[in-house]
């Protein structure tokens, strides 16, 4: 094998990895967690009207109270939400991290004017209840017949 073929070859396997990595970067799906909880924020406190609808890229807009939290499935790094509370509508873009799944997107930090790094954060599960088995079994349940010979 010549020095020529192997640089054609080489820079055809580079090209397809370069590629290859762009489409995954573009084409990654997102499970966003669309929040409408109070947040505090370097001391200011950020809260929510009592009905909003949000939508995310053009889709169908869904109605939320306060305190809700919604799961949407996007793809892509790149979002436009737009949020209509009361006489307010609002639309603005942000970005997704690509490794970041679930991302929880904060409407009232949205709505609030906060910074865009507080408008995406990991979302992190509560801690399991430690319960004891004893009281997750049932304590009045009878006990079973013994089988009659």
């Amino acid at each position: 094998m010549s020095a020529r073929s192997l640089f054609q070859r080489s820079c055809v396997l580079a090209g397809l990895v370069a590629l290859s990595a762009f489409l995954f970067y573009i084409g990654k799906g997102h499970t966003l967690l669309i929040d409408t909880n109070a947040v505090t924020l370097d001391g200011k406190e950020f809260s929510c009207a009592d009905s909003v609808s949000v939508s995310i890229d053009g889709h169908e807009p869904e109605s939320m109270g306060r305190a809700e939290r919604t799961m949407v499935q996007v793809g892509g790094p790149r979002h436009t939400i737009t949020i209509e509370a009361g006489d307010q509508k609002l639309e603005q873009r942000f970005s997704v991290p690509t490794f970041l799944d679930p991302a929880l997107v904060s409407v009232p930090a949205i709505l609030g004017g906060a910074p865009r790094r507080y408008w995406i954060g990991k979302f992190t599960a509560p801690p399991a209840e430690e319960t004891p088995v004893e009281q997750m079994q049932q304590q009045d349940s009878p006990a079973p017949e013994a089988p009659k010979p």
